[in-house]
């Protein structure tokens, strides 16, 4: 099979990688070989690429699509699938469909992943929920725990399983540049079929005739007559297409009893390189990847799905004629940044082993992606209340208008309690243009007290004084002077996925008292030690040790930081030496309740060239302790860890993956492997440790990289490396990249994070109790002042759908991709059948259909009313398409 492996960009940048893409394509369309196929990569954004410089060729492009005999996709991107979350992996194969749909084609019905790093354990599920009968795999797959076989049953923890095809250890260039000579393809055949044959299950062979950036071999008729020859004792040599071979590979898997495996792929000690240690690499990228993938998914698509739920005039995607953004055009804007963070998702560039060029490429995408989400949530939010911004727009403003609070509940089911706020103040109108300088000077303070909100009770955090501005189609926009104050409030109940709206004006009484089921959470200090106490939980911070009760349980010396001198590269931690443990120089009381109490522990290294910030955080009710972490690092070559002592000496570590937890064991090499086993793991939004009954528990809002070790479960804050590869690491002897020097990826200068810390039992509803930590650790809830939104004619509440059921968790709450309505995604996270239900804020009527991820529906439509109840079974991702029961 002819074929290019196209890293998009990598030692070059996409910019020039497409020069050369460029002229490959015009290459391969410019022959006319009957039959003759070219498999452009498992990725449809090349197409695009290529598109965008020769325009006049879709057409053709489309026609060769159609014909099979040019092949793209399914993925929009070939990205990483062990850090993007499960939904953004779905957001990944649909966006290369939409690709291919517009051109009038579809891909191969082929989950073809040849050079991941890994692969999760749901991958099986996600194949058989795109209609994929047959994967293919590389890295990963093939170490001491795996069969020596080129094809496996690969099943997933839901029961859904797929044909797998593993390539040979050379990967997908092991037929790159055939000889067209006779005695030369006589050699190159021997060996090639001692390595294939030696590991064939099915009796089908594939030899992928390409490799990194390589064009259509010129003279490869020759070359496949002169294997032909060469190969006609021992087979049958045939140009294919993937399509071709996955029908012939499935329909001889039939056949034969295969091998079965089961959970991920992350162990090709020994077969292969596995290349597990960029997980820590450019942290702070995968970090900020994560917070935009939570943005998306969770503040951007479930207000577009509220506002289709309670409006018909949403749901009817008429265009306004004054400019206002509907749902005529928010689908596809909502389309257009996912596929842009998408394309930081290749695997060179999501794990941070490309050159410093391309990480900047990432760096402006991300802050691109952030913009969009901001812009979609609020014109999301102003169809689901409804806004009207252009009559709003007209609305005066002083210190002394009622203004209107509005709440988000990003999570499935009804909060109340603690909420992160902005209560905003119009301290002036800011003119601007001629005469601007003018303007009268103002209260500018930023310690006023906040604005209070009727019947909330608000404690301060802090405050800064800036511009705000309203804007509208119709109108240039209002600047104003305002004073955003950053408090903390215990409200009232908030729907699930829902708004709730208070009213806020200068001279209401502030709630003063904490409802008598809640205790207050406190500080108390002694000489030697401080201690927040929220009567769940209790902290002690003592000469930097930090010690952690919760009932019965009791951590001591909880948290630490280490330095570990670090000599790799972009691929492989190459650690050396002890760990130096940086040294707590200062305890301060941040916040002292009644909702909030905060104490920040200052640590620095010896040299005084690393400095940590952890603010400890506990809340009134929470049972999670919160570490938000900032950092200033000034040193080269070595790699930072966040520790925290768990105290169990034998745990069972279980860790947050890909539509549901995964049980996570360290790899073991073979002797003579050619790869060290990196001993650390993905990181999603948890991991935990187990151990006789008890659990603790670490979060992370998107570092991506973890590791459990007795006694401890640590959290990678950065790795400073400056090569892209380097040849001599005793870890991984030999280039895994091209060398070239990497000054960025020192990761010099400020970070941040936030994590949590749990203590909790190992009982039934243990992953329950992780998945509601989880939210409202990542996704609290939160709010702003509306300063044009009129409460007096709001409605105060707006309920969206809550997901009822025992280890349920929301995966996705969006528009649907194909055709009209919206999508209810739920993963079952236990191994029991689970009884469940939507409940939606009101009866519709509504047509409720089951379908796979793509939307394919699996059963007949069926009307329902308020309560969709569904089963789920072991693991289960079970996705339901609404939309409106047409009247009769």
């Amino acid at each position: 099979m002819s074929h290019t492996h196209w890293d998009r960009e990598w030692y070059h940048t996409a910019a020039r990688f497409r020069q050369r893409l460029v002229a490959l394509l015009d290459a391969v369309l410019g022959r006319q070989h009957t039959g003759e196929t070219f498999l452009l990569d498992g990725q449809a954004i090349t197409l695009l690429d290529y598109l965008a410089v020769r325009p006049e060729r879709e057409a053709e492009i489309g026609a060769r699509l159609q014909a099979g005999t040019l092949e793209a996709g399914p993925w929009y991107v070939l990205a990483d699938n062990l850090i993007p979350s499960g939904e953004a992996i779905l957001r990944n194969l649909e966006a290369g469909h939409r690709v291919m749909r517009g051109l009038g084609a579809a891909p191969p019905p082929v989950l073809y992943c040849p050079d991941t790093f890994g692969h999760p354990a749901a991958l099986p599920s996600i194949a058989a929920g795109y209609g994929f009968g047959t994967a293919i795999v590389w890295r990963g797959a093939g170490g001491a725990a795996h069969p020596a076989s080129d094809a496996f049953r690969w099943h997933a923890a839901d029961g859904a399983s797929v044909a797998t095809h593993h390539l040979p250890p050379d990967g997908y260039e092991y037929g790159s540049a055939l000889p067209v000579e006779a005695d030369a393809a006589a050699a190159r055949w021997q060996r090639m079929y001692s390595v294939l044959t030696a590991r064939n299950r099915t009796g089908v062979l594939l030899l992928l005739n390409g490799a990194d950036h390589h064009a259509l071999q010129p003279d490869i008729i020759d070359a496949v007559a002169a294997l032909r020859d060469a190969a006609v004792a021992d087979a049958v040599v045939q140009r294919a297409s993937l399509t071709a071979f996955a029908d012939r590979f499935v329909a001889a898997c039939r056949d034969v009893a295969l091998p079965v495996v089961q959970g991920e792929l992350r162990d090709s000690y020994g077969y292969t390189w596995t290349l597990g240690g960029t997980l820590g690499t450019r942290a702070q990228q995968k970090r900020r990847n994560a917070l935009l993938e939570r943005a998306l998914l969770r503040d951007v698509e479930p207000w577009l799905a509220l506002s289709w739920l309670h409006h018909a005039t949403a749901r009817a995607r008429g265009i306004a004629s004054d400019g206002t953004v509907t749902l005529a055009q928010l689908p596809a804007l909502l389309n257009i940044a996912w596929q842009e963070l998408l394309e930081t998702h290749p695997h060179d560039t999501l794990c941070g082993c490309s050159i410093d060029h391309v990480a900047r490429a990432m760096d402006a995408r991300q802050e691109s992606v952030q913009s969009q989400a901001w812009e979609l949530r609020r014109a999301a939010l102003n169809l689901a209340l409804p806004h009207d911004v252009v009559t709003a727009r007209l609305r005066p403003i002083s210190l002394d208008t009622p203004q209107a609070l509005v709440v988000r509940n990003r999570a499935a089911t009804a909060r109340g309690g603690i909420a992160e706020l902005r209560l905003i103040e119009t301290l002036a109108d800011v003119a601007v243009g001629p005469g601007s300088t003018l303007a009268a000077p103002v209260d500018a303070r930023s310690d006023a007290p906040p604005p209070q909100v009727s019947g909330v009770l608000v404690q301060p955090l802090d405050a800064r004084v800036g511009h705000q501005r309203r804007e509208s189609p119709q109108h240039y926009p209002d600047n104003d002077l305002v004073r955003v104050h950053r408090v903390v409030a215990w409200v009232p109940e908030v729907p699930a996925l829902g708004l709730r709206v208070f009213a806020s004006a200068p001279g209401d009484e502030a709630d003063t008292d904490l409802p008598n089921t809640v205790p207050a959470v406190r500080i108390v200090e002694s000489a030697t030690a401080v201690m927040l106490d929220n009567e769940r939980l209790r902290v002690t911070v003592c000469d930097g040790r930090v010690d952690i009760e919760q009932g019965a349980r009791r951590l001591e010396s909880a948290l630490s930081i280490e330095s570990f001198a670090d000599l790799g590269d972009s691929y492989t931690p190459s650690l050396r030496g002890e760990p130096e443990r940086l040294t707590c120089v200062e305890t301060v009381v941040r916040h002292r309740g009644p909702l909030r109490a905060a104490v920040r522990l200052t640590w620095e290294s010896v040299d005084r060239d690393i400095r940590v910030q952890t603010t400890l955080i506990l809340d009134a009710a929470a049972d999670l302790l919160r570490c938000d972490v900032s950092g200033m690092n000034r040193r080269r070559n070595h790699r930072l860890q966040l520790k925290w002592r768990t105290g169990f000496s034998d745990p069972v570590t279980v860790a947050d993956a890909a539509f549901g937890p995964v049980e996570r064991h360290v790899a073991r090499a073979p002797v003579d492997s050619r790869e060290a086993v990196v001993p650390t793991m993905p990181m999603h939004r948890w991991v935990t440790q187990a151990q006789l009954g008890d659990c603790v528990t670490l979060f992370a809002d998107g570092l991506a990289e973890a590791e459990s070790s007795p006694g401890a479960l640590s959290i990678t804050l950065l790795r400073a490396i400056g090569e892209l590869s380097r040849a001599a690491l005793p870890e991984r002897p030999g280039h895994a990249g091209w060398p070239s020097p990497t000054p960025d990826a020192q990761s010099l200068g400020r970070f941040r994070a936030r994590v949590g810390c749990m203590l909790h039992a190992d009982d039934a509803d243990r992953l329950g109790m992780v998945s509601r930590a989880a939210d409202a650790l990542l996704v609290p809830l939160c709010g702003e002042t509306w300063r044009d939104l009129d409460p007096a004619s709001t409605t105060t509440q707006i309920a969206g759908p809550q997901l009822h059921g025992a280890a349920l968790e929301a995966s996705a709450v969006t528009l649907a991709q194909r055709g009209d309505g919206i999508i209810l995604r739920a993963v079952n996270l236990s191994a029991a059948v689970v009884q469940g239900h939507w409940q939606l804020p009101h009866d519709g009527p509504w047509m409720v259909t089951r379908c796979r991820l793509d939307e394919t529906p699996l059963d007949s439509p069926v009307r329902r009313d308020a309560r969709v109840a569904f089963t789920a079974g072991p693991r289960e991702i079970v996705t339901l398409h609404l939309t409106v029961a047409r009247l009769a």
